[in-house]
């Protein structure tokens, strides 16, 4: 169902709701719309004989009446879907599709077409792609000057990989081709991806770090492909923390949001503010919703006022998923936490390590302070120290054994540092069999 709604009054103008023949599995999942205020939405629906096809539609922005529908698939009877849809200066929408060909072989199907009718203007079919209709895997945006960019989630023999291309608006045609693997050469998994004011492209997802799974952000140029930074965010507890939305910020800086393990809430709310020259963290604000359970952000937008706008769900009491709008202030949120003197990533050695790895860490004052050992589903595996600890540098030595004394499975754990006045920092710690 698509609805237009006045943005003055909130008034419902118009609503438009789509049931095919078959009447099952339609969903518009994007929609654009073009100078004369027609309305584009691209999404899936059920043919008979064919299963789950791609479906396009133009509709009439005054009165939404649909103008025209095509519905077209692959050549294989697997689900096909188009996951979004754009239009550019020259009123012609492209579409990102998921198409899975003769043999089961999926590809992204990017493709440009008529306004008038929906015809075929160009169109790519980029290998690369998962046979998976439930986890969206590719996204556009119009660059300056009309030519487009996609970007693709891949698979390779490294896992997922970042796959991005600039199509010339008039023909097509490749202008840059970029394929991201990130410098673990683990799972560089994308899910949103946006353009700064200069029309440089933003992607975020998530990253794995070596067996840690920490936000990934990236700033590519956009008339080259050249990558400008990577950036990444890992949570308090060191475990799985996942960029859903990134956008340009009202300051020139980069807003990224997603879910954050936190310490005994479930997944929390992570939105930070990132230096949109060289990626490095400006501020992280972190929220949990009122039932300490799993909550998720959706979307971000920063204004040109300073205000940042953020919305998913959150879990409140006895109400199940909420939805939840949250506003912040540039000029007001929080700076990013400092960790002066708690420079534990670099001095854990050996590691890998067995049966004994030594970690070392400094205190910039007399403090109360502790280094637990975790696993990663944060329970504790054992205490190292607890108390009141000098000013200065300390080494403690972990054997592999928990607080039973019995020897551990291999594998990764985390040395957590916390101190009482809330400084906190992690090392990842591999023991090997």
């Amino acid at each position: 169902m698509v609805l237009k709604i006045d943005g003055a009054s909130g008034e419902v103008l118009w609503t438009q709701h789509y049931a095919s023949p078959e009447g099952v599995d339609e969903a518009f999942l994007s929609l654009d719309t073009d100078s004369n205020d027609n309305v584009y939405v691209a999404g899936r629906a059920q043919v008979s004989g064919q299963g789950v096809e791609i479906m396009v539609a133009r509709l009439n922005g005054a009165t939404g009446s649909i103008t025209w529908m095509d519905k077209f698939g692959g050549s294989s009877l697997s689900d096909d879907l188009a996951w979004d849809v754009v239009v550019g200066p020259d009123d012609r929408p492209v579409i990102s599709a998921l198409q899975v060909q003769t043999g089961d072989v999926p590809y992204t199907l990017i493709r440009k077409l008529l306004p008038t009718d929906g015809s075929l203007v160009w169109e790519h079919l980029v290998a690369g792609a998962q046979d998976n209709a439930d986890t969206r895997s590719s996204w556009l945006e119009v660059l300056p000057g009309g030519d487009l960019v996609a970007c693709q989630r891949t698979f390779t023999a490294n896992g997922y990989d970042v796959l991005l291309q600039r199509y010339a608006a008039l023909d097509g045609a490749v202008v840059w081709d970029v394929h991201y693997d990130g410098p673990t050469h683990g799972g560089d998994d994308p899910k949103a991806m946006g353009l700064d004011a200069d029309g440089n492209v933003l992607v975020a997802g998530v990253q794995d770090v070596y067996w840690n799974y920490d936000f990934m952000a990236l700033k590519f140029d956009g008339d080259d492909g050249a990558l400008h930074w990577s950036s990444n965010y890992d949570g308090p507890p060191g475990w799985y923390d996942v960029a859903h939305a990134i956008a340009p910020g009202p300051d020139g800086s980069v807003l990224v949001t997603g879910l954050s393990d936190g310490s005994g809430t479930g997944w929390d709310w992570a939105t930070l503010g990132l230096n949109g020259t060289d990626g490095s963290q400006l501020w992280v604000e972190r929220f949990d919703g009122p039932s300490n359970q799993s909550d998720e952000p959706r979307s971000i937008l920063g204004t040109t006022q300073g205000d940042i706008f953020v919305t998913g769900y959150a879990y409140g009491v006895g109400s199940g998923k909420d939805l939840v709008t949250i506003r912040y202030k540039v000029d007001t949120v929080s700076a990013a936490p400092d960790l002066p003197g708690l420079d534990l990533a670099a001095r854990a050695w050996p590691n890998p390590f067995n049966p004994r790895v030594n970690i070392a860490f400094e205190l910039p004052a007399s403090q109360h302070a502790s280094l637990v050992i975790h696993d990663l589903r944060g329970r504790t595996v054992k205490v190292l120290a607890d108390g009141i600890m000098d000013a200065g540098p300390h080494t403690l030595q972990w054997d592999g054994r928990d607080a039973t004394g019995q020897t551990v499975a291999a594998g990764t754990y985390l040395a957590t540092v916390r101190t009482a006045d809330g400084q906190r920092t992690n090392r990842k710690l591999m023991l090997a069999k």
